[in-house]
């Protein structure tokens, strides 16, 4: 497989992207200006108390990571990998792009093992998703990129975002404390952040997840068990819909070894979402020009 990447193309998304988040979401001042945010906190105040009487935390304005290698291409073909979860679940507020991409790629520099296990599925999903096959070795985690002497990681070219920009939990843990309205709030941040990232390739972390994106989904159409083929914001795009990587018990997917959730389950769908993508570059992640007719065939 031949590497490329157009980060011309990437820099542009992240400055719409970034305009987009300083009017809507996060100024630059570092205050969050979403209309929602009350609505947001209000919703988490009859829990935001814990049996010991600890209240809730309430974190607002925490942005998404986009790798500068983004727009990928695999054998000329684009594959723009985007992974939802539902929050970063930590208590840090305000934190912008820039900051968000330096968490990322400060776990990318990590061994496998060191990673939490929320980032190791990350790993063998955009590993499985690039064509690759699971694994801890440091090499497939690396792209040789046309044209560059360093090797990308995998963590520079994709991008995550939450469907929630704002975290409640529980104080001194991950454990959420987040809600429907919440995530019905956030939606059209979603559905911004899809019409400028326009993905080929949605990895959907989380039951929850998946029911708030479908909300945003038409022309939907199913591929297989877990992927299906949908348009979201006027871009069409697959979606693979599987558990969180920490998920309990039999759905747990971090981590290589006793996994089926993983071989049985992740490998096998975003296998064929690889195949899919490297088979027909124009029926996926084309975003339909608003006031033109769709001429592509359903």
């Amino acid at each position: 497989m031949t590497f490329a990447s157009d980060t011309v193309a990437t820099t542009r998304r992240i400055q719409r992207l970034r305009q987009y988040m300083a009017q809507n979401v996060l100024a630059p001042s570092g205050q969050c200006i979403c209309r929602k945010l009350g609505s947001c906190r209000q919703s988490v105040l009859p829990s935001r108390r814990t049996a010991s009487g600890a209240r809730a935390a309430f974190a607002a304005g925490q942005l998404s990571h986009v790798g500068h290698h983004y727009d990928l291409l695999v054998d000329g073909r684009p594959m723009r990998i985007l992974v939802i979860a539902m929050e970063t679940g930590r208590s840090r507020e305000g934190v912008t792009l820039e900051e968000r991409h330096a968490e990322v790629m400060h776990s990318a520099g990590l061994p496998f093992t060191g990673r939490n296990p929320h980032m190791q599925g990350v790993t063998s999903a955009l590993r499985t998703a690039v064509g690759r096959r699971p694994g801890a070795d440091r090499e497939g985690e690396h792209l040789p990129v046309h044209g560059l002497r360093k090797a990308v990681h995998l963590f520079d070219a994709f991008a995550m975002a939450n469907m929630r920009l704002c975290s409640a939990t529980d104080p001194g843990t991950t454990r959420s404390r987040g809600n429907a309205t919440m995530s019905r709030n956030c939606s059209p941040h979603m559905a911004a952040t899809i019409k400028l990232l326009e993905p080929t390739l949605c990895i959907v972390q989380g039951a929850a997840v998946h029911s708030a994106l479908a909300t945003l989904m038409t022309h939907r159409r199913q591929l297989g068990p877990r992927l299906e083929q949908v348009r979201i914001a006027g871009v069409d795009t697959l979606v693979a819909d599987f558990t969180h990587p920490s998920a309990w018990g039999r759905h747990r997917w971090a981590g290589l070894t006793t996994v089926p959730y993983l071989y049985d389950t992740v490998v096998p769908t975003l296998t064929e979402a690889h195949r899919l993508m490297s088979r027909d570059r124009r029926a996926i992640g084309v975003a339909t020009v608003p006031g033109q007719p769709d001429r592509r065939r359903r």
